[in-house]
């Protein structure tokens, strides 16, 4: 039993040091479109009110949600979740 909460453990720990932050979203973004996804970045940033600009993260510790928007000119839309370094793309 204790062996495996020691793995569980390890696991929790290590979901919560590879959890992605805005500038790999913003990263991988810019490899997947290119220079289209550039582009559609500055614009959120540009169309988004206050310092966070556009794209937004919600930290849920193991995991983040990737939205864009919620305030200002553009609604709220969820883009992906960020598990491990790797993004997870929604559609709504």
């Amino acid at each position: 039993m204790k062996k495996l909460l020691f793995i569980l453990l390890i696991v929790v720990v290590a979901l919560a040091l590879t959890n992605p932050n805005e500038a790999d979203y913003r990263e991988h973004v810019r490899q997947k479109e290119g220079l289209a996804g550039s582009v559609g970045l500055v614009m959120a940033d540009l169309l988004a009110t206050g310092p966070k600009g556009g794209v937004r993260r919600e930290n849920y510790l193991l995991a983040s949600r990737f939205y864009l928007g919620g305030g200002g000119l553009l609604p709220e839309e969820t883009l992906a979740w960020g598990v491990a370094k790797q993004f997870i793309e929604t559609e709504d």
